[in-house]
């Protein structure tokens, strides 16, 4: 499948890579997706620059579920090994990461501070776990059965008045 650029920013975005389908000789279908159905425009071969060794690769299968050892609530440095495609920048670079839950999956951060969560991913998708000092220890997550009601809305007793019923039919 032949992908490709666009060399002219008023006809399409130049930073994106589209694929390309055969329209004729001079011709070309530009679509954002591997399908031709799904073209945004019939457009000049002569707008577009092709891609060499871009071509539509088969992705990495995803790695074997392994134990990873980490406590939960307590902030980790890991590298991401494996992710889907559409995510593929994220692939290689190191992550703040905390577990939670049962330690399947971790909520993943670009900062020690856990601000901006990026993704929540399996546990197996990391490797390279290393244990970042804290200064406070993370909580849990409050839930509705442990919150303390701290005054009373209806201080008010309700006032005795006399209830009609009506009748609709």
């Amino acid at each position: 499948m032949l992908q490709g650029t666009c060399l002219d920013a008023e006809i399409l975005p130049t930073y994106e890579t589209f694929y390309l389908f055969p329209a004729g000789k001079d011709h070309v279908y530009a679509s954002r997706f591997p399908r031709k159905g799904a073209h945004t425009g019939c457009f000049e071969k002569k707008y577009f620059q092709i891609v060499e060794g871009n071509q539509t690769a088969e992705w990495q299968p995803e790695p074997w579920k392994r134990t990873v050892e980490i406590e939960r609530n307590k902030i980790y440095s890991a590298k991401l090994i494996w992710c889907w495609e559409h995510s593929k920048k994220l692939i290689g670079k190191t992550y703040f990461v905390i577990a939670r839950g049962a330690c399947l999956h971790v909520d993943m951060y670009p900062s020690a501070e856990l601000k901006g969560m990026l993704a929540c991913y399996p546990v197996h998708w990391f490797e390279s776990f290393e244990a970042v000092d804290q200064p406070e220890e993370i909580e849990s997550v409050e839930t509705a059965s442990d919150q303390v009601i701290e005054e009373v809305i209806f201080d008010k007793s309700e006032s005795t008045a006399l209830f009609e019923q009506l009748k609709l039919f």
